[in-house]
């Protein structure tokens, strides 16, 4: 019995407990029936039999007849009406709130009102699950993008990123004399019989100039030269076969982190934040590891070990041992 009681007790606390607040604008209000059982009081006849004297001849009795009523008690249905609150129409009830519903999930954002989300930022479409164009970003992709010479809009911040040979907030100025490439941050080395290209830093001759810097005087016809700088060579017009640590049209750029070799062709990995040699694939370890390549040409793992006493046969054992546990990860997949 007391458990029973304590049930109800705790019921009846969480249903308060999450109660919808008439208050809130999306909680909408309703009158409902119900019946309950009740006892009723009501007038019950019954024939009340007396014996009485005949009125002729008086000396006989008779039965006389009379109804009367009396209290009796009755179990009935009793319909009564009341108030109760729900959610409104395109919400629905968590915990004690009315929340909105969106009949497709909000991808990239969040559902504010019924059957409409309000997208993140580079999102738009209703159900925020297109991203931006090329010349639209913010909520909702609202805001026109300003970046000029095809350069790159970013669909959150609205920021241009500007293509090789162009700086300004839009990209709007070309790079200055002297200078080329991404951010405009590599110096020409064209001799005085040419230009930098602004995207490449190809050097462009003048007529009665040759040479891969335009360094050659040909004051006759000018035979065919080769554009390509820090040791590339031509394979064919317009086509440069760069050396190791070099890429680009002109090889004028040095290869992204993580890349090496002739071309930047080949890829190299190197562990706790070793830096990879961009011309030999060599991990350059960070200060307070070493390491050794193993498993393949181009990957290299830097291994730490503290700067006490430790032996060469100590250290070759270590690293061998992290050679064969590297090796079974790789085939463990």
């Amino acid at each position: 019995m007391l458990r029973s009681v304590v049930l109800f007790l705790l019921s009846m606390l969480i249903g308060l407990s999450f109660s919808l607040n008439p208050r809130d604008p999306n909680v909408c209000s309703l009158w409902e029936s119900f019946t309950t059982s009740v006892k009723e009081s009501f007038l019950h006849p019954y024939d009340q039999v007396t014996d009485e004297p005949c009125s002729d001849p008086p000396t006989y009795r008779c039965l006389r007849h009379r109804i009367t009523y009396k209290t009796a008690y009755r179990q009935a249905v009793k319909t009564d009406y009341r108030k109760r609150y729900q959610c409104c129409p395109g919400y629905y009830e968590s915990r004690d709130k009315c929340v909105p519903r969106c009949t497709k999930e909000c991808v990239h954002g969040r559902c504010i009102a019924p059957d409409h989300c309000q997208c993140e930022k580079g999102w738009r479409g209703d159900d925020c699950s297109s991203a931006c164009d090329d010349t639209h970003w913010g909520p909702g992709c609202r805001q026109q993008c300003k970046c000029e010479n095809g350069a790159l809009c970013d669909p959150i911040k609205g920021a241009c990123q500007c293509l090789p040979g162009f700086i300004g907030r839009y990209c709007e100025e070309m790079c200055p004399a002297g200078t080329f490439g991404m951010g405009c941050l590599q110096r020409c080395k064209c001799g005085t019989g040419g230009a930098c290209a602004k995207t490449t830093g190809e050097c462009v001759c003048r007529d009665g100039f040759t040479g891969t810097f335009c360094e050659k005087s040909c004051p006759r016809k000018c035979q065919a030269r080769c554009p390509c700088q820090n040791g590339g060579i031509c394979r064919g017009k317009g086509i440069c076969d760069c050396p190791p640590g070099w890429t680009g049209a002109v090889c004028t750029e040095r290869c992204p982190e993580g890349r090496f070799g002739p071309n930047c062709a080949e890829e190299c990995f190197c562990h706790n934040k070793g830096k990879c040699d961009p011309e030999s694939g060599q991990c350059e370890c960070a200060k307070g590891f070493t390491g050794n390549r193993w498993a393949s040409r181009i990957t290299q793992v830097c291994v730490v070990f503290t700067e006490f006493d430790i032996s060469k046969k100590e250290k070759k054992k270590a690293i061998q041992e992290m050679k064969e546990e590297y090796l079974l990860q790789l085939v463990m997949g």
